[in-house]
């Protein structure tokens, strides 16, 4: 089990980095990504990675992480007394691209299988086409 625990010290360098999608179906909810080095009172640095647009922090600042396991998910600025927590800043997409493709292909498929084939493949494709939206955000 994961467990949060916490890290201070100074932001030794903050590095900011735009992501861009891999394949077509691919989208991150952040388009930018963050390497924040942080220095501790026991002079060790430590890396962090966080896909978000907030940052309220910069180099020099003395900041507090918040980790669950590996991942940040919060950071507290005790220079300028911001904070930001990254799971509600930027939360994960339910609708992709590829989503979009997925329901207008069922609908081809359904509308020409009832010219093919009559009344019971449109009333099993079309219900289908239209639940997959409403099933595929509910399962993310």
């Amino acid at each position: 089990m994961r467990k949060f625990w916490s890290v201070s010290g100074q932001l030794v360098e903050v590095q900011r980095y735009i992501n861009v999608p891999m394949r077509w179906c691919e989208q991150y909810p952040a388009r930018e990504r963050r390497e924040l080095w942080l220095s501790t009172a026991g002079g060790h640095d430590i890396k962090l990675v966080v896909h978000s647009r907030e940052m309220p922090a910069r180099r020099g600042h003395q900041v507090t992480a918040v980790l669950l396991g590996e991942r940040l998910v919060g950071l507290y600025n005790a220079s300028t007394g911001k904070q930001v927590n990254f799971v509600r800043a930027d939360p994960p997409l339910l609708w992709r691209r590829c989503d979009a493709v997925v329901v207008a292909a069922l609908s081809a498929a359904s509308i020409s299988a009832f010219a093919l084939l009559a009344w019971p493949a449109l009333l099993i494709g079309l219900p289908i086409a239209l639940l997959y939206p409403r099933l595929i955000v509910m399962a993310r």
